[in-house]
């Protein structure tokens, strides 16, 4: 079942994956229905391109992973833990600052990067190198200094 906001594609041996993680007050039983839809929807497009249609996965999504979004990302790591390639989530932060991190401990080959709060992240290039084993090689970020017009948000 699509999922209205999200989007796949691959790019290079890369897939990417898009994913509308809701991290603003919503009604419990929406954010439920919702995350349980995105992991259903995740699965299908990880079968849909087979573990050997690409050697590197990127999600993208709007919230930190947390205790809130649970429901979504504890099945999406024990899937990830079996693919045995590099996985990256990149997501935007509502506070604080860019950061990069292993956001669980038992799966090491998922890795996830927070974005400048509330939008003040300067365009930012993600190079997906080939010769990657994990996250902390595959991955390179080109980061640009905000502007001030952004900075004064």
């Amino acid at each position: 079942e699509d999922v209205v906001g999200n989007f796949a594609f691959l790019h290079k041996d890369v897939l990417f994956v898009s994913v509308s993680i809701v991290d603003a007050p919503t009604e419990a039983s929406e954010v439920r229905n919702r995350l349980k839809k995105n992991v259903a929807w995740t699965k299908q497009k990880l079968a849909e391109y087979g573990s050997d249609g690409y050697r590197v996965l990127v999600i993208f999504g709007h919230a930190r992973p947390s205790e809130k979004q649970n429901e979504y990302f504890s099945p999406l790591v024990e899937e990830v833990k079996g693919l045995n390639k590099p996985v990256l989530y990149l997501h935007a932060n509502s506070s604080g600052s860019f950061q990069q991190y292993t956001p669980f401990d038992d799966a090491e080959n998922f890795k996830a990067v927070q974005l400048e709060k509330r939008g003040r992240e300067a365009p930012m290039r993600v190079v997906v190198l080939e010769n990657g084993e994990d996250g902390d090689d595959t991955f390179v970020f080109e980061r640009r200094d905000p502007t001030m017009e952004r900075i004064e948000k």
